[in-house]
C-alpha cells in the first residue's frame, strides 16, 4: 500500500489538507477578473493551494508558471508564450496560422517534438519587445478563444533578479488593460512581496487583492491525519494526531513529512510516544545536514544568539534586559538589526522562528 502522506511537492485531491475558504475566495476573485496576491512563508502549501484551486475551476483555462526557474527576460517571455500555447492549442497548423496575428512582430517559429509537445521559438535579438509581446499574449489568446485565462506566477518575487523595477513597469503597464485574463502573483519571501506590492513608488502598489496563507487549524489538521491513517489500515490515537498538528504548528509540509515517516515505521497502533520517538530520533537527526548549512549561512553571531534565545523561550521579550543578558546579546538596537535581517531571509516571522523543526534542531544543539 502506498504511503498516503506526501511532502516536498504540490498535492491535490485527497492529499490536500482543507483550505476550503481560501479556495472559494480564490475562485470567486479570479473568475470575476480580480488579480490576487497570494503570499505566505515557505512550506505553507501555497503551490498546492493554487493547483487545487485550478483543479476545481472548469470554466477558465488555468496556467501555472514558476518564476524560480526563470533566469532571464528572454526565458520569461518564452515561458509565458509556451505555457499559454500548451493549454490552448493542440494543432500545429492552427497555431502557426494564428501566430501571424498574435505574435506577428516576433516572427515566431512553431514546432512539435517527438512527444507531441507544441512550442514557439523566436529571436533573442529584441528581448524587451519579446517580453512586451509575451505579457500581452495571454489576453490576445483569451479574446480569440473567447475564454477566460487564469495565470499563476509562483515565486513572483524572482522578477527582482530580472531587472526588477523595469520589468514591474512592463508588466503593470500591459496587464492593467487585460479584461479576459486574471493573475495570481504568489510569493514566499514576504519582505520582497511587501516591497513590490506594498510601497507607493512601485508599479504594483495595491494592484491586487491580498490573500495571506496562515497555518491550518490544528483540529482540522488532526482530523485529516486520523482519516489518512485510518484509510490505509493504520490507527493513530487522537492525542498523537493532535501532537503532530501542534509540533508542526499547522504547517502542511512539516505535518506531511512527520506523518510520512510515522506511517512508514508504524507496524502497530500509533500513540504519542511512538510519534515523539520518530520525531526526535529520526526526523530531527535526518535534517541535521541541511540545518547545519542553514546555520552556517547565518554569518552574524548576534543573529545566531537571537535564534537560540527565541528557540528556548516560550514567550520571549527580546528587547528586555533579562533576555539580552541571558543570551549574551549587545543592545536592543543590535537585537532589532539582527531581527530585521532574519525576517528578510524568511527565518523569523513575527518574532518567532518560522520553521518549528529548525527551532527544535536549534534547541537540541545549543543550550544557554
Amino acid at each position: 500500500m502506498n504511503n498516503p502522506f506526501i511532502f516536498g511537492k504540490a498535492v491535490t485531491g485527497r492529499e490536500f489538507i482543507d483550505r476550503k475558504e481560501e479556495i472559494n475566495e480564490l475562485k470567486s476573485s479570479l473568475l470575476s477578473g480580480q488579480n490576487v496576491l497570494l503570499f505566505s512563508p515557505r512550506k505553507m502549501g501555497k503551490t498546492s493551494l493554487i493547483m487545487e484551486t485550478f483543479r476545481k475551476i472548469d470554466d477558465a483555462i488555468c496556467i501555472y508558471i514558476d518564476l524560480w526557474q526563470t533566469t532571464s527576460q528572454y526565458a520569461l517571455a518564452r515561458e509565458i508564450i509556451n505555457r499559454v500555447v500548451e493549454k490552448t492549442y493542440n494543432s500545429v497548423e492552427k497555431l502557426a496560422m494564428d501566430m501571424n496575428h498574435l505574435l506577428k512582430s516576433l516572427k515566431p517559429k512553431v514546432s512539435i517534438d517527438t512527444s507531441g509537445t507544441i512550442s514557439v521559438e523566436f529571436s533573442r535579438d529584441e528581448v524587451k519587445r519579446a517580453l512586451n509581446e509575451a505579457i500581452d499574449f495571454p489576453e490576445r489568446v483569451a479574446r480569440k478563444k473567447n475564454k477566460r485565462i487564469i495565470i499563476a506566477f509562483d515565486e513572483f518575487q524572482e522578477i527582482e533578479h530580472l531587472d526588477g523595477l523595469e520589468i514591474e513597469k512592463t508588466f503593470r503597464s500591459t496587464i492593467q488593460h487585460h479584461k479576459m485574463v486574471s493573475y495570481i502573483f504568489a510569493g514566499s519571501k514576504q519582505s520582497l512581496i511587501k516591497t513590490i506590492f506594498g510601497k507607493k513608488e512601485r508599479p504594483f502598489y495595491r494592484f491586487a487583492k491580498q490573500i495571506r496563507l496562515f497555518p491550518i487549524d490544528k483540529q482540522i489538521m488532526a482530523k485529516f491525519i486520523v482519516s489518512r491513517f485510518n484509510n490505509t489500515g493504520k490507527k493513530i490515537s487522537k492525542d498523537a494526531s493532535e501532537w503532530i498538528a501542534e509540533i508542526s504548528r499547522g504547517i502542511p509540509y512539516n505535518a506531511q513529512y512527520l506523518c510520512h515517516e510515522v506511517w512508514y515505521m508504524a507496524d502497530r497502533e500509533i500513540d504519542t510516544n511512538f510519534v515523539k520517538e520518530v520525531f526526535y530520533k529520526k526526523i530531527i537527526p535526518s535534517l541535521d545536514d541541511s540545518f547545519q548549512v542553514m546555520w552556517g549561512s547565518i554569518g552574524s553571531h548576534e543573529q545566531r544568539k537571537l535564534l537560540i534565545g527565541l528557540a528556548n523561550e516560550k514567550e520571549p521579550k527580546i528587547y528586555s534586559q533579562s533576555f539580552i543578558e541571558k543570551y549574551d546579546l549587545k543592545t536592543p538596537s543590535h537585537v532589532r538589526k539582527a531581527l530585521k535581517s532574519l525576517e528578510e531571509n524568511g527565518i523569523i516571522e513575527e518574532n518567532r522562528i518560522q520553521d518549528p523543526f529548525f527551532e527544535e534542531w536549534i534547541r537540541s544543539k545549543f543550550l544557554m
